[in-house]
């Protein structure tokens, strides 16, 4: 039985279509692989000091809180657009994610959504997230 589709979901992958983003989804253990991996590199702080990888129910607020360095708003934004090559989408609860490979130099803008969606580098070299009380915390970029 196929998995129900989340809400941004579908806007998310019609959206990178449109802008000529191959895409893959994850499987669900591909997917808890990715996630694992993100929490790794950009909670590490958060997990010493906190003694969980999240914090206050949300992956991202080891950023929002201090804890791991990031970028936020245009700062943020700039740095994330410097950026190349394939990258992983999916988001806060682990229902979706994606493997994407841009044919040509391209960022997903995804601060519409108001939606807490992780962006980050195949290697896990760089993240975004945009989160779903944007403006006022987010996007987030850290390296």
């Amino acid at each position: 039985m196929p998995k129900p589709v989340h809400t941004h979901q579908k806007a998310i992958t019609e959206y990178l279509e449109r802008h000529s983003v191959q895409l893959r989804a994850l499987s669900d253990v591909e997917l808890a692989e990715v996630s694992h991996r993100w929490l790794e590199r950009f909670a590490s702080r958060v997990k010493r000091q906190k003694k969980t990888w999240v914090h206050c129910g949300f992956k991202w607020h080891g950023f929002s809180y201090g804890i791991e360095p990031s970028l936020s708003g245009d700062a943020a934004q700039r740095a994330y657009h410097k950026t190349k090559g394939s990258f992983y989408i999916f988001d806060e609860a682990g229902t979706y994610g994606y493997l994407c490979k841009p044919k040509v130099p391209f960022r997903p803008e995804l601060s519409h959504l108001r939606a807490d969606i992780y962006v980050t580098s195949a290697s896990f070299s760089w993240t975004m997230v945009f989160t779903h009380e944007e403006p006022h915390q987010g996007p987030l970029y850290a390296e």
